[in-house]
């Protein structure tokens, strides 16, 4: 097994490591019934992937209102935590991972205090962990995946990328890493136009061995 020639995984968050989309709902339609939003959970569901306020931008929310409701959107969040759930195979592939010397990450676009917390809470054992406050541009851009490799010390080249969201997707051809699309994540993509796709995380560990 020849494994010298990727140095490093990096996943999203949401909708690839965890299943966080029951606890989005119910925050999100806290959101609504406080702050009278109109928009509903399906069209919040469309922008997710990218940074918080982007997103309430995308929505054409009041920007006065911004604050106010990403932390009322945090608070319901955190307090319903125990309805979040890891994905299959989360442990043993990062496991696989740390045993082959690999190093590990997670890119997000979920805040750091909700992502600390959730990593906390499930003892994902990582390297490095990305989130907004760290760059100035998220998702799709770059930057993000950039910084971690630089926190991290490996090349790009050697850098896999595994997200879920078409934002995910671009944010690995913008930084030309390597890119795996979780086909079993948030968002189905019909054109993949960058990387490839696998229906299972533990697909990683023989795309990493055939590579």
């Amino acid at each position: 097994m020849n494994i010298e020639k990727i140095s490093c995984l990096l996943f999203d968050f949401d909708g690839v490591l965890i299943d966080s989309l029951p606890v989005m709902e119910i925050a999100w339609a806290s959101v609504q019934n406080k702050y009278y939003i109109p928009n509903k959970f399906t069209e919040f569901k469309k922008y997710i992937g990218l940074p918080f306020n982007k997103i309430l931008d995308k929505l054409s929310i009041d920007k006065n209102l911004y604050s106010p409701i990403k932390e009322h959107y945090s608070k319901v969040s955190s307090s319903n935590k125990s309805l979040i759930k890891l994905n299959p195979y989360v442990k043993e592939v990062l496991d696989w991972l740390r045993n082959n010397s690999i190093n590990i990450g997670i890119v997000t676009s979920k805040d750091k205090v909700r992502t600390y917390e959730l990593v906390e809470y499930f003892q994902l054992n990582i390297q490095t962990l990305i989130t907004p406050e760290l760059t100035k541009y998220g998702k799709p851009a770059s930057e993000p995946i950039i910084y971690a490799a630089k926190k991290l010390n490996v090349d790009l080249n050697k850098v896999v990328y595994v997200g879920d969201m078409l934002s995910d997707m671009y944010c690995a051809y913008n930084s030309k890493c390597l890119y795996l699309h979780y086909s079993n994540g948030y968002q189905k993509i019909s054109n993949h136009i960058y990387g490839g796709q696998i229906y299972s995380l533990k697909d990683i560990i023989e795309y990493i061995k055939n590579f």
